[in-house]
């Protein structure tokens, strides 16, 4: 019987071809479920504790706060050293501050700083997993794939804000908040076990760790990006959203549930299911047509949407309405961020990828300022009040933007983003036969 083909499959899920990809990709997807279940259950966890939408934003800046002290730094690390030992060493800090959250909470011993304490240490490995992952896609692919690996990197991330958000609200109907981290321990060690089973040929350190010290290839980062006007541009872009919008996930979606919808412990994982939805969405969106015309454009236009949908939200109280509104939003950011990343990997040299994307832990590193600023809205005036002045000013900041930097967004162009800028192919698999590695193209250096 002949094969039904699926329209768009062999283009949108193309990178899973390569095998060590996959193992990547299932690592991402494992990671990503951990995120997302410890954001519901950490939200719910010191709510129970505190009662407090100030402590709320606290923790949520304690777990974000390492990515701007150490986002430099875990760059040049993830440049400098093996990507595979980082990956694996990230990955047991987090399983081991899972494991001990989820005992305390389940024998009843949990304290405040338990949670700050847990919250600042997984924050400080994620601050050096993160560079190392989304560096570590180009070298598991060849040039032609890479903006449609970002993107399916991106569908995990999405598709767990479905799945990890749903699977922390449904356990937190049957198992206490301790139960579903001792769930995101077990979870770790597959991650664990996918990073283990990749196979490079050589190491995915750097080349030039003999040249230079760490704080050497600090220096030649900065030198790099200062010369690279279209990281520099689409990466300063990003602090809109890092500061001004992804508050709206960490501290206004268990909010708007507990306080607001009447939703219960439940109701956060399904609003963060709802924005997970759009997510996985818009990442499918990017990996099947990943050939936009102006992605540097596209990306304002999803800003500009993304504040609408945050004004609409706080506009209105119906359940079902929120939740599609959080849909939209969810799917504006995760093609923001996928284009980001396809933008700055395709733009700069496979040596300086850990530092390049390094440059978005400065911007996320702003999460916890922006989480702060979120619970001194709600202080002082309150969920919905606070949740329109951010979308407000992401709509202004971004329509400021476009008036400022338009003209050199519309000269980023998409085939910009899929071609690679590899000196160098990325290394074979070590149990694949040997291939014809694709010549090297260069992409343009300046807007």
């Amino acid at each position: 019987m002949p094969r039904i083909p699926i329209l768009g499959a062999d283009t949108t899920f193309r990178a899973l071809r390569h095998r060590n990809y996959r193992l990547l990709w299932l690592g991402q997807t494992g990671h990503s479920a951990t995120l997302w279940m410890d954001q519901v259950a950490r939200a719910v966890l010191i709510l129970d504790l505190t009662d407090s939408a100030v402590m709320l934003s606290l923790v949520i800046a304690t777990r974000l706060a390492p990515i701007l002290f150490f986002g430099l730094v875990a760059g040049a690390v993830a440049d400098r050293y093996d990507k595979k030992r980082i990956l694996t060493v990230t990955q047991c800090v987090s399983t081991t501050c899972h494991l001990f959250i989820g005992i305390v909470a389940v024998t009843g011993l949990v304290e405040v700083w338990h949670v700050f304490l847990t919250a600042a240490v997984s924050g400080t490995a994620m601050a050096f997993n993160q560079p190392v992952r989304q560096s570590l896609i180009p070298r598991t692919v060849p040039p032609e794939d890479l903006l449609n690996a970002v993107a399916l990197n991106s569908t995990a991330l999405s598709f767990m804000r479905i799945g990890g958000g749903a699977i922390a609200g449904s356990l937190l109907l049957v198992l206490s908040v301790g139960g579903v981290y001792l769930v995101t321990a077990g979870i770790y060690l597959f991650v664990i076990l996918t990073t283990l089973l990749m196979r490079f040929d050589g190491d995915t350190a750097g080349k030039r760790r003999s040249e230079s010290g760490l704080f050497g290839d600090l220096a030649e980062g900065f030198r790099y990006i200062a010369g690279q006007p279209v990281l520099f541009v689409v990466t300063a872009l990003s602090l809109i959203l890092f500061v001004f919008g992804f508050p709206y996930q960490q501290v206004f979606v268990p909010l708007l549930a507990k306080k607001t919808l009447d939703l219960g412990d439940s109701g956060v994982g399904f609003l963060a299911g709802a924005t997970g939805v759009g997510a996985f969405a818009g990442s499918l969106f990017v990996a099947w047509k990943s050939n936009i015309a102006r992605p540097g454009v596209q990306l304002m236009i999803n800003m500009l949407v993304f504040g609408a949908a945050l004004v609409a939200i706080s506009l209105q109280a119906n359940v079902w309405l929120t939740a599609l509104l959080l849909a939209v939003a969810g799917s504006m950011t995760v093609t923001y961020m996928a284009f980001t990343n396809g933008i700055l990997l395709s733009n700069s040299r496979p040596e300086m990828h850990g530092r390049v994307m390094s440059l978005l832990s400065l911007d996320r590193g702003l999460i916890p300022l922006g989480a702060i600023l979120a619970g001194a809205l709600v202080q002082f005036l309150g969920i919905r009040p606070g949740l329109f002045t951010l979308g407000s000013t992401i709509i202004a900041m971004s329509g400021l933007v476009l008036l400022l930097f338009g003209r050199r967004l519309a000269e980023i162009r998409s085939d910009g983003a899929l071609r690679g800028h590899a000196a160098v192919p990325p290394p074979r698999e070590a149990a694949a036969p040997a291939g014809q590695a694709p010549a090297p193209r260069e992409l343009p250096r300046s807007l």
